[in-house]
């Protein structure tokens, strides 16, 4: 049964009014500390929990953080990265909650999101100069980023966090000796990948493999394309795949050449992917390390609702899984 502050009241020998006091801590009201010990006991010893209803009205927010994945899709990555979001904030009576609706209209797309009066907005995935957003923080609505700063002060967090995983694998690659790499993504990457962000993640790798001393090529290949593709490649000595599933999906078109992974050519992936363990050879990939981004979540909505300016968020971390694949 649900206790409530009457039966608190009832319990300390007060009135429902003192005990609103004190739970609230309502300033300008004088009341004794043994009174006050006394409903805070009390509350303690009956499991009292205030109404997150009735918090949500008086401070006009809820106890959600709303995380934006416009028309986007929940992968592995992500579904990690929420788990350890929520993991983090449920312990502090706060919810996390994901919103998919996509608007063209960035003004009816922060209606929407406004509307569900979140205690703050996670801004992982979309730039940070997202209409949307920017419609946000104008009114007053805190959303929380990384200090992102500089001619790439636009990016997400989430942007970086994608770059920052394919470096990983050409450094992984080229510190294995392997020289000669091929990096294979889709044909067309997600609606939510900026222009900006696919020139700066080329770029980049590009300029890692040359400070590393590798040669490497950049392909696009959709799943299906592959089979085909690989039985008519020049090898390289190590690929660099968009995810695990690609990295499966080439290793498999390998064996079926009669080229032997790792020996005749090393497979790396990204993400994590639980299949990747499984496969022979289980798959050298890259992981995001989400506990400290997850915990600086919980922290910066802490302090929105304390009234303090939320210190900036951190990019997500990254562990290099190796296995016999790379």
């Amino acid at each position: 049964m649900t206790v409530t502050s009457a039966d608190v009241a009832r319990a300390a020998g007060v009135s429902r009014a003192t005990v609103s006091y004190v739970l609230n801590d309502a300033p300008g009201r004088v009341l004794t500390p043994e009174t006050r010990e006394t409903v805070l006991r009390v509350a303690r010893e009956l499991g009292y929990q205030p109404s997150a209803l009735a918090r949500s009205l008086k401070r006009g927010r809820s106890n959600t953080v709303l995380f934006p994945l416009q028309g986007g899709e929940l992968n592995h990555v992500l579904a990690t990265l929420f788990t350890a979001c929520t993991e983090a904030l449920t312990p502090r009576g706060l919810s996390l909650v994901l919103d998919t609706s996509q608007h063209t209209d960035p003004g009816a797309q922060a209606d929407v999101w406004a509307g569900l009066a979140p205690a703050a907005v996670l801004d992982l995935v979309l730039h940070h100069d997202d209409a949307a957003l920017l419609r946000l923080r104008s009114r007053g609505v805190p959303v929380l980023s990384t200090a992102s700063v500089g001619a790439h002060a636009w990016e997400s967090s989430g942007d970086v966090f994608a770059r920052e995983q394919r470096l990983m694998q050409i450094r992984h690659l080229a510190a294995r000796g392997y020289r000669r790499v091929l990096s294979v993504f889709p044909h067309a990457l997600p609606a939510s990948v900026d222009p900006r962000t696919a020139s700066l993640l080329r770029s980049g790798m590009r300029t890692v493999a040359e400070e590393a001393g590798s040669l490497l090529e950049i392909v696009e290949l959709d799943l299906d394309e592959i089979p085909a593709a690989v039985a008519g490649w020049d090898l390289p000595d190590a690929v660099a795949a968009y995810n695990d599933t690609y990295a499966i999906a080439i290793m498999t078109a390998l064996h079926a050449r009669g080229v032997q992974v790792p020996t005749d050519v090393a497979v790396m992936g990204a993400d994590d992917e639980p299949l990747g363990r499984a496969v022979t050879p289980a798959l050298t990939t890259v992981a995001g390390d989400f506990t400290a981004f997850a915990h600086a979540v919980a922290d910066a909505v802490e302090a929105v609702l304390a009234g303090r300016t939320p210190a900036p968020l951190p990019v997500p971390g990254l562990v290099l899984v190796e296995r016999a694949s790379a």
